[in-house]
């Protein structure tokens, strides 16, 4: 039985309410956490998904609408490089499902052991990576999921 937990007068376990980690959107996050841990993401804390970056160009930035303030959204090579260290592979639909869209985007290069890559980083976390073979990948920073808290209302 789970420390803080009791028995209701079925015989099941009660978790207490309001106790860290109890919620729904806590459940999917660990869900979500496990699931690219079993498809053998590379932990954030490590090199990144992709390996060491090196020689990072950015080719572009502010990109995107004046309505979103898109000519706040310029990035450094510093913060190019600390995305991509915490960065986890993710899928479409998690894209869909965790992060908001980012209408601001900055686009650049950069090189790792591995390949040449084209990147694009969006103002709300989310990244797409192509090697120079054209295989595409779908990036997230897991600080910037979207809160589930609220259940989408």
């Amino acid at each position: 039985m789970l420390t803080g937990s009791r028995r209701d007068r079925t015989g099941r376990v009660e978790r207490p309410r309001g106790r860290p980690g109890g919620g729904s959107a806590a459940r999917c996050r660990a869900l979500v956490a496990g699931a690219l841990g079993l498809a053998g993401v590379v932990p954030a804390a490590t090199a990144g998904a992709i390996g060491a970056v090196t020689a990072i160009t950015i080719t572009a930035n502010a990109v995107g609408p004046d309505t979103e303030n898109c000519a706040d959204f310029v990035l450094t090579p510093a913060q190019v490089r600390a995305f991509f260290d915490r960065a986890v592979l993710i899928t479409a639909g998690q894209q869909h499902d965790f992060f908001l869209y980012g209408a601001c985007l900055a686009q650049g290069s950069l090189k790792t052991r591995y390949d040449s890559w084209t990147w694009e980083i969006r103002s709300l976390g989310t990244a797409t990576l192509r090697a120079s073979n054209g295989d595409v990948f779908l990036l997230g920073d897991p600080a910037q999921t979207s809160s589930l808290d609220d259940d989408g209302r």
